[in-house]
């Protein structure tokens, strides 16, 4: 945390997926910046405290780069707050963050998950002599995890 600066972009690691969200200028009392982020908790953007956007999970600072300015980059978030209607398939946090910095909105666990599922539909076709419906469902299941999972940034150690 002690490196983030305003318009980073900061991900929490919940274990069976990321949380992306934008750092702010805005400093609480506890001196931690607030994260500007989109999530399902709350159905749309808000700006919160660090340990309540990160719910105290391990959180690091993304590779992500923009050409944008910082006030751009927090102009951007901050015009959807209240705005922004969340989606997991198509306006997650990964889309919010993506669309603050000016860049592609695509969700890089959303592809993971899309990959894998589909790979493990096709590996029950290929490996089931005559796969039931549950045999799919295992498969898609088990695979899209698989997919998040492998999509997951890697921390930068420093």
């Amino acid at each position: 945390m002690q490196n983030v600066k305003p318009g980073d972009i900061v991900v929490s690691d919940f274990d069976l997926y990321e949380h992306y969200s934008v750092v702010s200028d805005k400093i609480s009392t506890d001196g931690k910046p607030f994260l500007i982020s989109a999530t399902k908790r709350n159905g749309t953007v808000k700006e919160e405290p660090w340990d309540i956007a990160t719910q105290e999970k391990y959180t690091y600072l993304s590779d992500k780069q923009s050409n944008l300015s910082v006030a751009e980059i927090l102009s951007n978030a901050r015009s959807q707050i209240g705005k922004w209607r969340y989606s997991l398939i198509d306006s997650n946090c990964e889309h919010f963050s993506n669309w603050c910095l000016g860049l592609k909105v695509s969700s890089t666990q959303i592809v993971g998950a899309s990959v894998g599922a589909v790979g493990g539909a096709l590996l029950v076709k290929c490996c089931v002599e005559d796969p039931k419906p549950l045999d799919y469902l295992f498969g898609v299941v088990t695979l899209g995890f698989l997919g998040v999972s492998c999509s997951k940034a890697q921390p930068k150690l420093s």
